[in-house]
């Protein structure tokens, strides 16, 4: 049932104390220089003045974490319904217990929330940090000019084949925002890149990257965001999670307080699209997936729980999503290349994700039944079609990103 929001507010406020936490509680300096050393921030430079005072003020004092908790209660309140129910549930069946990871898990998030941001806003950031993380690629024999050898290179250190696929096709995706705005916005047409590449601001491999995209006309986010879904859809449909892979299968501006004030320049996300219903449907469906199949939680909860993703509009928030994303899958390709010790995911993991899957294909319900034509309002007909032959169609659409 669908909560108030009086009554939303105060789940959130129950889920804040089970999981220890508080809007009083500062930044741990030990366990900031930790997951900085584990996804090798530990010695970037950058010449983006809020930034470089960012990382020299996280290792030198407490930062205050309240507001940021403040930002993402907003979020969950106003744009998270399926979560407040889950959540809801979670309180009853006493599912969430206070952990030194958890804890952990809110300071991963306080730095992936400034690197986002930064990076929504800041050429000079955007450019520093895309070069610090390829270069710390490099390192580990990783080169990013070079798909089908990356490919091989990080799938032993991925999820699995999709996931480095996924790594991939986000590096392409983040290609196509930086060039929207190194053209201010302007279309990317044939012409375009071809200036940029002759004013060496874009590679060899990006100007071809981008070639097919100039040919057919459309952003290459919303390719990306199919393969994205139907990857995971695939991977929950054989692994029993059908009632989530179900939502999968339907397809307030962020506070400006003194740091976010800071980070303002020229801002470069993709304007796309979607309804508050789908991105909200995308949210829920997304971190029940994540529970459901997935390790170090810690490191990959906060990618959607950030307030620049939990807390954008609709028409902003695949752009800020697929950056914090592409954030987040290189950093657990660090964890996964320096033997971190893999966090394993509470042992009732698939209850609860079950659980969480009933509750979102009620939302995908209503989603596809106000979105489809009066003679085609079957969801499970929809679904069972398309699912019918779910790896031949996956592998067909990667390969077909890939090749471009």
């Amino acid at each position: 049932m669908k909560l108030n929001t009086e009554q939303s507010e105060q789940v959130i406020d129950d889920v804040i104390r089970e999981l220890g936490l508080s809007h009083d509680m500062n930044t741990d300096i030990p366990m900031i220089c930790e997951i900085l050393t584990e996804i090798k921030l530990d010695d970037f430079q950058t010449s983006y003045l809020p930034m470089k005072l960012f990382f020299k003020e996280i290792i030198s004092q407490p930062q205050a974490l309240g507001p940021m908790i403040t930002h993402v209660k907003w979020g969950l309140v106003n744009n998270g319904p399926a979560i407040i129910e889950f959540l809801s549930i979670a309180l009853t069946k006493k599912w969430l217990i206070k952990s030194n990871y958890i804890t952990k898990s809110v300071h991963i998030a306080f730095i992936l929330e400034a690197i986002t941001a930064a990076m929504c806003n800041s050429t000079v950031f955007y450019d520093e940090y895309v070069e610090h993380v390829h270069l710390k690629e490099k390192e580990i024999g990783i080169d990013r000019e070079h798909k089908f050898k990356t490919f091989l290179k990080t799938f032993p250190g991925s999820l699995n084949f999709f996931g480095s696929a996924k790594a991939i096709s986000l590096d392409m995706a983040l290609v196509y925002f930086r060039v929207s705005r190194e053209l201010a916005g302007g279309k990317v047409t044939q012409q375009a890149i071809n200036e940029l590449y002759k004013q060496e601001k874009i590679s060899f491999l990006e100007y071809n990257l981008l070639l097919p995209l100039c040919e057919k006309g459309h952003c290459l986010c919303h390719d990306w965001l199919r393969i994205n879904i139907y990857e995971a859809a695939t991977t929950e449909y054989k692994n029993g999670f059908s009632m989530n892979a179900m939502a999968a299968h339907v397809y307030p501006e962020n506070s400006k307080g003194d740091f976010y004030a800071s980070l303002l320049g020229d801002n470069f996300v993709p304007v796309i699209n979607l309804s508050e219903e789908w991105k909200n449907l995308y949210l829920t469906w997304n971190m029940a997936f994540i529970l459901g199949e997935l390790n170090n939680l810690h490191y990959l909860f906060p990618k959607l729980l950030i307030p620049s993703v939990l807390c954008a509009k609709s028409d902003n928030f695949l752009g800020v999503r697929i950056i914090s994303l592409w954030v987040s899958i290189n950093n657990a390709l660090f964890l996964n290349f320096n033997q971190t010790e893999k966090l394993t995911a509470p042992e009732n993991r698939r209850e609860m994700a079950l659980v969480w899957g009933e509750i979102n294909r009620k939302y995908a319900e209503t989603l596809y039944k106000n979105n489809s034509t009066p003679e085609n309002t079957n969801l499970q007909s929809s679904f069972d079609k398309r699912f019918s032959r779910p790896y031949f169609r996956l592998i067909k659409q990667i390969f077909n990103f890939i090749k471009r």
